[in-house]
Formats: structure tokens, C-alpha cells, sequence
């Protein structure tokens, strides 16, 4: 293994930590509690500068990693079907965004698309294991949560992004 990707192992390895610490610090805020399925999202910060910086690939091996980890550290085994899949969606949707949409859209509009398919993979994951379609009726409060947390996330990735010399670093 090369130096170079050396480096970016051990920034990838950096990421996964600060996901999971993400997660776990989220997964103590009361205010959060109250709403099944509502959250801030506060890992996806994480998946939308690693998208920037490394693609899609790395970020999906990332949040799949942080996400099984996170939710049976935070959640217990019962929450890691939700916490994958809408990680899973997440990251994909936002690294087509960030791909195909590039300039056009802000980190702000990618984070609110990636709350939006994390909720959505959440719904669709309690429909098949409840065995019940009722539950979508659920996802338009969840979106409402996941417009305002994704933004506030894309903005905070926005500000990381700017403020994070890596490119130096991966030299």
C-alpha cells in the first residue's frame, strides 16, 4: 500500500469515527426522542463531505459501516435495518445529486435530499417488516423533520467543505 492511500484509508477510518460519535451524541439529544423516526442526521455531515472529497463509493462503504455500528451501539439490533437502508438510500441519492446535479445544487439542497430518502428507506423498511402500508401516512411528518434537519446538516457540511484543506493533505 502506497502512501497515498495510506493517507486516505486513515481519513476514511477518521470518518467512520466521527459519524459514529456523531450518532452516539445525537442519539442523546431528548428533543429528538419524543418523535419516532425524527432526528437530526447529524452523520450525514459526514457522507456529504466524503461524497465531495472521495465519490460515492467510499461514502456508501462509510455510512453502511458507521450506520450498522452507530445503531447497534445506539439503537440495539432492532434498529439496524432502519438505520441501513436509509443510510444506503441517503448516500446514493445524494452522491446522483452531487454527480448529475454538480454546481446547480448546494450541499444545503443535497442534505435536504439525502433526509428525505432516509426517511423514506426508514417507511419503507417499518411497511415491510410491520407487514402494513398504513405507515407511509407517517412520511409526510418525517419529511417535514427531514427538510429542516437536512438543510441544517447541508449547511454545516458546506461550512466543513470549505474550511477543510484535505486536497493538501492527499498530496
Amino acid at each position: 500500500m502506497n502512501i497515498k492511500a495510506s493517507k486516505k484509508l486513515t481519513i476514511m477510518a477518521l470518518f467512520t469515527a466521527v459519524g459514529l460519535v456523531l450518532q452516539f451524541v445525537e442519539s442523546m439529544l431528548p428533543i429528538f426522542t419524543a418523535i419516532p423516526g425524527g432526528k437530526l442526521g447529524l452523520a450525514n455531515i459526514v457522507s456529504i463531505v466524503n461524497i465531495s472529497f472521495f465519490g460515492g463509493a467510499n461514502a456508501l462503504l462509510i455510512a453502511v459501516i458507521r450506520s450498522f455500528i452507530g445503531s447497534i451501539l445506539c439503537g440495539g439490533v432492532m434498529s439496524v435495518p432502519y438505520s441501513v437502508s436509509g443510510a444506503v438510500l441517503s448516500t446514493v441519492v445524494m452522491w446522483l445529486a452531487k454527480k448529475y446535479a454538480g454546481g446547480r445544487l448546494s450541499s444545503i439542497g443535497i442534505g435536504v435530499l439525502g433526509a428525505a430518502a432516509h426517511n423514506t428507506a426508514q417507511v419503507l423498511t417499518a411497511s415491510i417488516i410491520f407487514g402494513s402500508v398504513y405507515i407511509w401516512t407517517y412520511l409526510p411528518v418525517l419529511i417535514i423533520i427531514g427538510t429542516l434537519s437536512g438543510a441544517l446538516v447541508g449547511f454545516a457540511a458546506e461550512t466543513v467543505l470549505r474550511k477543510t484543506p484535505i486536497t493538501k493533505i492527499l498530496k
